[in-house]
């Protein structure tokens, strides 16, 4: 039967499979950045390759992404042992939320070579707002729970 415990582990198991894929994509960003110029028309403000724009935006991506993958390996430990409404999950929290905008930023950017990647753009930005309202959630029971604490 399907409990929490297995959730969790699950949880786990998938960041730590998604970890190993940002590692291999490390060794493949030239290859994407270059079959990514051979297909893509140049529809964006600032015309040319897009071979550098794109291995700079991917890199700074990937960058973030490990970051966000840190904050979230952490928070799945806390929960792991118990501590869910704690401080340090929400700093994880924010953390993954920042990751996300500075992402969706990097994407903007690189929508000045390609108007298409605003798409990427768009959903790293939603994700990142809807990680900071899981965000201002947690920190108010973070708050709630620290009162209900000291009640009694």
């Amino acid at each position: 039967m399907w409990n929490k415990t297995k959730s969790l582990m699950l949880s786990r198991i998938l960041v730590v499979c998604f970890s190993v894929m940002i590692f291999m994509l490390t060794f493949f960003v030239p290859f994407v950045a270059d079959w990514y110029e051979g297909v893509s028309e140049g529809m964006g403000l600032i015309g040319g390759s897009v071979y550098v724009p794109m291995m700079v935006t991917l890199y700074v991506c990937e960058g973030l992404a490990v970051w966000a993958v840190a904050e979230l390996h952490i928070l799945l430990k806390n929960i792991s042992k118990g501590e869910v409404f704690v401080e340090r999950n929400t700093r994880c929290l924010r953390g993954i939320s920042w990751a996300c905008l500075l992402a969706g930023g990097a994407f903007g950017i690189m929508a000045l070579w390609r108007f298409l990647v605003f798409l990427p753009a768009f959903f790293a930005v939603m994700f990142g707002l809807i990680m900071r309202v899981l965000k201002n959630v947690f920190e108010q029971a973070v708050e709630i729970k620290s009162e209900n604490d000291f009640t009694i």
